[in-house]
């Protein structure tokens, strides 16, 4: 009866640990994602205000994804490169 109680107990905690490790690496990935996010928000604003455009607020980017902010920023990219060449 002891023996089983004691693997109960390590079965147990097996899998708290694991739930933990679990949600530390989903807690590390979703804070890389939004800094990125948070980046590329910086990004565009700045070329908004190089091309003397009107800059975005907040909730012009709600719901937007990653690839869609980079998208922007590669867009604004070209004008601006446009812009020098001409």
């Amino acid at each position: 009866m002891y023996d089983s109680r004691e693997k109960a107990i390590r079965d147990r905690q097996w899998e708290l640990n694991a739930s933990r490790n679990e949600g530390l690496i989903e807690g590390e990935t979703k804070g890389k994602i939004e800094g990125k996010i948070e980046g590329e928000i910086k990004m565009i604003r700045m070329l908004q205000e190089i091309l003397g455009l009107s800059v975005s607020t907040e909730s012009d980017f709600e719901g937007k994804t990653l690839v869609e902010l980079q998208s922007h920023t590669a867009d604004l990219q070209d004008r601006l490169r446009n812009r020098r060449v001409s």
